[in-house]
């Protein structure tokens, strides 16, 4: 490309650049995961809804949030956690698994607790070895908001790609600009208060000058350590597997690959169908997405050897990949240095800082007790 074709893009951008207002809000959330959308919901029971905007990479929705997090191996599995989150949500709706988790081995089922020894248990997969509990997301917003939510999202929820996220300081005192947001198409936006729920390695990539910025905000964001996992949620039109537990399944009985963790919940008689949930946690750095495909294949066939009716019995599929599914290591005591350097800067989700009772409370539990 020659130098003058360069020179024309270039110029061309920092005219759209120039030529393009730059809106500002009092709040703005950027996230699509369900800790944003409590977020925004907890803002606009107060706020004009003006002044509070999400933005999000895509579309988010009621039906996104029941397929997130109901249709999945239970992220939540700590009773102290429960506890929590039910004085926080009075009409919560959380169930605990009926018994402990199995692994399998020699063609049946062992308990971890037993004489009979697991398959080495992969980085990230003791967490489930604990009762899992499922829930309704509903149940975490009022009846009114859950029958509105999409259209709350819908008013305030601005699809965007972002460029960069730059910390700033305010020359008007009315529209106090602290953050200034770029996003791919050009456009900016400014705002008083930021709402963190993303991967805190891509909030970090995004951060403009950040020569500029405290060692602490660099620390928290670059030591919490991101998982991304396949989740695969089927649809069954027959009890395949009678109790609710969490279940150990070898990847291979050969090689330490790891397990397909796997939850079946109860047989819905009104319906006649019972749901299957499975998970994989991917710990390539950067997976090619013919090897996730390969994998996929070869839980389908291990689970129709430990099940054999499965397969037939399948009437829906869905499959979810999420390169951050599982966001830990969060530095709290870091976090309430930040609270003082950056006191328009909240992290939110499984980013979001915990009081002491909550320190060692990981994923979805952190979300929801923020």
């Amino acid at each position: 490309m020659s130098f003058g074709l360069l020179k024309h893009f270039k110029d061309k951008k920092v005219a759209a650049s120039t030529n393009i207002q730059s809106p500002h809000f009092e709040h703005i959330i950027i996230g699509q995961d369900l800790g944003a959308v409590l977020k925004l919901v907890e803002l606009k029971r107060t706020l004009p809804a003006a002044s509070v905007k999400l933005i999000s990479p895509r579309l988010l929705s009621k039906a996104a949030l029941i397929e997130n997090y109901q249709f999945g191996v239970s992220q939540l599995r700590s009773s102290e956690a429960v506890e929590g989150i039910y004085r926080k949500f009075h009409d919560a709706k959380i169930i605990p698994q009926a018994h402990d988790a199995l692994f399998y081995k020699d063609g049946k089922f062992h308990e971890f607790s037993g004489r009979a020894k697991s398959m080495e248990l992969a980085a990230g997969e003791d967490f489930f070895k604990t009762r899992g509990y499922k829930f309704e997301v509903s149940s975490f917003f009022t009846t009114q908001e859950w029958e509105n939510l999409d259209a709350i999202l819908n008013e305030s929820l601005d699809l965007r790609i972002f460029d960069t996220i730059d910390k700033t300081s305010p020359q008007d005192l009315v529209q106090k600009a602290e953050w200034q947001l770029t996003f791919k198409d050009f456009s900016k936006m400014t705002c008083e208060n930021l709402y963190v729920s993303m991967s805190p390695k891509k909030f970090l990539g995004h951060l403009d000058h950040k020569e500029k910025l405290t060692p602490e905000l660099i620390d928290v964001c670059s030591a919490a350590q991101v998982q991304a996992a396949i989740s695969v949620t089927w649809v069954l039109n027959k009890e395949v597997h009678a109790t609710e537990q969490t279940l150990f399944i070898p990847q291979s009985m050969t090689h330490e690959w790891g397990h397909f963790i796997v939850e079946f919940e109860s047989y819905d008689y009104q319906k006649k169908e019972q749901i299957c949930h499975a998970l994989f946690l991917i710990h390539e750095e950067e997976p090619q997405s013919e090897d996730l495909a390969s994998k996929i294949k070869l839980m389908k066939r291990v689970l129709d050897r430990v099940f054999p009716t499965m397969e037939e019995a399948t009437t829906k599929e869905y499959i979810r990949l999420d390169e951050e599914m599982f966001v830990s290591g969060i530095k709290d005591s870091a976090q309430e240095q930040l609270s003082f350097d950056y006191p328009t800067l909240k992290f939110l989700g499984q980013m979001s800082s915990m009081p002491t009772q909550f320190l060692n409370e990981k994923f979805l539990a952190r979300t929801l007790l923020h």
